[in-house]
């Protein structure tokens, strides 16, 4: 009876470490820095300022909005996009991403219909 008792002590034994194994590796990679994302639509165009941003704040303007993201001047009208005063070459029609990576840099990527709450950061060029 004694082997059959270690048997299932063993047993329980290599379940636990099973599930501890199994808990680690679900939570592996978690604890990074969260992305956040703000979406908001001028004229017929959606921009979405996302990234890892600390401060945020948006102002409403006569002909668009203005975003301020951690220094960074971004201002919408239904007809041009510029961002720290460089106008950025779009059509009226097409959505925008704004990502601002980690270490500060702010990209913009144009993006398909619908496309634009995604929080993934775009490519390197």
């Amino acid at each position: 009876m004694s082997w059959l008792m270690r048997i299932l002590v063993g047993l329980g034994i290599a379940l636990a470490l099973l599930i501890v194994i199994v808990l680690v590796i679900g939570n592996w990679g978690t604890g990074g820095p969260e992305t956040q994302a703000l979406s908001m639509t001028v004229g017929g165009r959606t921009v979405t300022v996302a990234g890892h941003y600390k401060n945020i704040t948006q102002e409403s303007l006569t002909d668009g909005v203005k975003v301020m993201v951690d220094g960074h001047e971004i201002n919408v009208s239904p007809d041009q996009l510029t961002v720290d005063g460089k106008i950025q070459v779009i059509e009226p029609d097409q959505d925008v991403m704004v990502y601002v990576s980690k270490d500060g840099k702010v990209q913009v990527k144009v993006v398909q219909s619908g496309e634009g709450a995604s929080e993934e950061a775009p490519e390197e060029p």
